[in-house]
């Protein structure tokens, strides 16, 4: 049972971390903290993307994790890049504060993401956790330009989408949810989440597979409905990076096989 004590002391450890982290980062970027803040918007359920273009796109499936994506695609981004938040939908940085290390928590710790999604509790979190819809969530979103992310002495500016996806394992296991209403807010998420990154221009989008891990979809499923929209009604991006570490999960075996690099 060691490993059971060596993951509970880890995460104790990256508590802690996470605690020094956030005041570090007040500290030395309250400035940028403050503008983000200021700046950054609430999309809700009847958003509807006002801008309609399109572009020569280049879609590209990494190996890497979201914030190695950013550190390695900022020097290609023309004007805009923004990173999808695989979030949670009732606390802001998901359990970051408390240790864990799922794709929001990672973002958390290596930028001032934490310091700017903590202050939209009663605007944003709030509302979300008077309405759950089953655990698959509503369309709901937060755009925060220009977050400071700072990994291995490299720091660069990325524009963060969060919004969390449906949640599938709690949704079939304490409601009763089928596969098909689940792929149908699927789908409305992800357009949902296009559509934000449209309406602000972004030039790199960084994706990867979203909800696939706690949340339990299916990353071949996911895979295939970006494609879908990427292919059509928003081919509208310069690069998309789907960042996606190999592992167990086999998640990046199933975003290769979909778009083939």
């Amino acid at each position: 049972m060691a490993y059971i004590k060596e993951y509970w002391n880890n995460k104790e450890k990256r508590a802690e971390q996470a605690k020094k982290h956030i005041k570090e980062m007040e500290q030395v970027y309250s400035g940028r903290i403050k503008e983000s803040i200021e700046n950054s918007i609430i999309y809700d359920v009847d958003f509807e993307c006002s801008k309609s273009y399109s572009c020569k796109m280049d879609i590209i499936v990494e190996a890497v994790d979201s914030v190695s994506a950013i550190i390695n695609h900022a020097k290609d981004c023309k004007n805009r890049m923004a990173v999808l938040n695989f979030s949670s939908y009732k606390n802001p940085g998901g359990m970051f504060i408390n240790g864990s290390k799922a794709q929001e928590e990672c973002l958390c710790h290596e930028s001032c993401l934490y310091n700017v999604l903590s202050e939209f509790v009663l605007p944003f979190y709030d509302w979300n956790n008077r309405n759950k819809n089953k655990a698959l969530y509503l369309n709901r979103g937060l755009y925060s330009p220009s977050i400071v992310f700072y990994k291995d002495g490299n720091c660069v500016l990325c524009d963060v989408i969060t919004c969390a996806a449906p949640n599938k394992s709690a949704a079939q296991k304490y409601q009763n949810v089928s596969d098909e209403e689940n792929t149908k807010v699927l789908r409305s998420r992800i357009k949902f989440v296009l559509d934000m990154a449209k309406e602000n221009q972004v030039d790199l989008l960084i994706l990867g597979a979203y909800g696939c891990g706690v949340f339990g979809q299916n990353a071949k499923e996911v895979a295939e409905i970006f494609k879908e929209y990427l292919d059509t009604s928003h081919k509208c991006f310069e690069k998309v990076i789907f960042a996606v570490p190999k592992g167990r999960d086999k998640n990046y075996e199933a975003f290769e096989g979909i778009f083939g690099n």
